[in-house]
């Protein structure tokens, strides 16, 4: 991904992390899914494209721009935390997502980065099901009850 493509980018998974939270957020807060989404990818790329060590990609098939990825690599602590593979709707079910996460492996491989990780909600079984096939183990569980409406 190059600079200029970043906004659009941005902008985009704003909106879908924002759906996301709605989803998965089990508290009552104050301000809209939309802002807190807005708010934490702020937090988590204060310089924009330009913040250290995170990288963009697009991901390309048959020369059309299909998905993303947003991965942040740390060559200090050998370690790298996938903040999102993205694939357009059509896209899914193809094995596009397994031929990226093997080449992203392979290129952190290469860089030396002996720790991969990521974080997926519990009602994404499909991505669940893709990481414990490309070998990710569980680090920890987040549960929740609904007592009240």
């Amino acid at each position: 991904m190059i600079e200029n493509e970043y906004d659009t980018y941005v902008k985009d998974k704003t909106e879908r992390y924002a759906l996301t939270l709605e989803e998965n957020t089990f508290e009552i807060i104050n301000e809209t899914a939309f802002v807190r989404a807005k708010k934490a990818i702020t937090g988590y790329l204060p310089n924009g494209f330009n913040t250290k060590s995170h990288e963009f990609y697009n991901i390309i098939e048959n020369e059309k721009v299909v998905g993303y990825v947003w991965v942040k690599i740390v060559e200090e602590k050998k370690s790298a935390f996938l903040y999102e593979i993205y694939l357009k709707e059509e896209f899914r079910s193809k094995g596009i997502g397994k031929k990226v996460m093997i080449e992203l492996e392979s290129h952190l491989a290469n860089r030396k980065i002996a720790f991969f990780r990521l974080h997926v909600f519990g009602n994404n079984e499909h991505a669940i099901n893709l990481y414990n096939n490309l070998g990710f183990h569980v680090a920890g569980i987040n549960m929740y009850k609904e007592i009240a409406k």
